[in-house]
């Protein structure tokens, strides 16, 4: 059976406010909260920062300054709000090669130092989207929260890869998470791409599992020399 993130596509929208969560230490899931609004009102985007993986927390992370990719001609047309994605309509980092993994960093949600984890890294990116009133593209799987304090209760959540995961968890090619940003001053895109340390590729087609001989994404990144806990490099 094929693998299915419940609820997948993209919400098109602009970006009003954000609060990162630098939760304690044994908060299993703190969040980046960010609101954006569409023509229906305020919602609210969860963007992980930490892993549940009780062997690796943290968080691989790609950040492309100058997004040129044959994908953005499939969104940059669409109208505000959420949009359902099917098949290869969708978003796969390996599949559409939107990252080249060896050149990822890999971060904790919440070091001591300043600009060394990945609150410090996604805040200012999402914080120029606000100010510069970027036009936000966020993929993932939309969720309907009745405990929600403002706007419709609705929102998107899992803005992450969403394949090469433990069975326990969702499983998914194309149905991958992601945030887009495009400015309208001077007409360029940005890209912000998050995964989970442990997870694992290649993955199956069929259902986004990691196939046997699968690799965890930061020993890609450590056999390639890339920055674990540092800046990811720019592609």
């Amino acid at each position: 059976m094929p693998g299915q993130i419940k609820n997948y596509g993209v919400w098109v929208a602009t970006p009003t406010d954000m609060q990162a969560d630098r939760a304690k230490v044994d908060d299993k899931s703190p969040h980046i909260e960010l609101v954006f609004t569409d023509d229906a009102g305020d919602h609210r985007a969860a963007i992980n920062v930490k892993s549940t993986d009780k062997h690796d927390s943290r968080l691989a992370y790609w950040f492309n300054r100058k997004l040129q990719h044959w994908i953005t001609d499939n969104f940059q047309n669409l109208n505000p709000g959420f949009h359902t994605l099917h098949g290869k309509n969708g978003l796969d980092f390996v599949r559409q090669s939107l990252v080249k993994i060896e050149y990822g960093a890999v971060l904790p949600h919440d070091a001591p130092a300043p600009d060394n984890d990945i609150i410090d890294e996604l805040t200012p990116i999402l914080q120029d989207g606000i100010d510069r009133k970027a036009t936000i593209y966020l993929f993932g799987s939309m969720f309907d929260d009745d405990d929600a304090t403002s706007g419709s209760g609705t929102g998107i959540h899992d803005i992450h890869m969403n394949q090469g995961s433990l069975p326990r968890y969702d499983n998914g090619t194309y149905q991958d998470g992601a945030i887009f940003l495009h400015f309208d001053d001077d007409d360029h895109w940005e890209a912000v791409f998050l995964a989970f340390a442990s997870q694992r590729i290649p993955t199956w087609d069929d259902s986004g599992k990691p196939k046997h001989d699968a690799e965890e994404l930061v020993q890609i990144i450590e056999s390639a020399g890339g920055d674990v806990e540092g800046e990811p490099t720019d592609h």
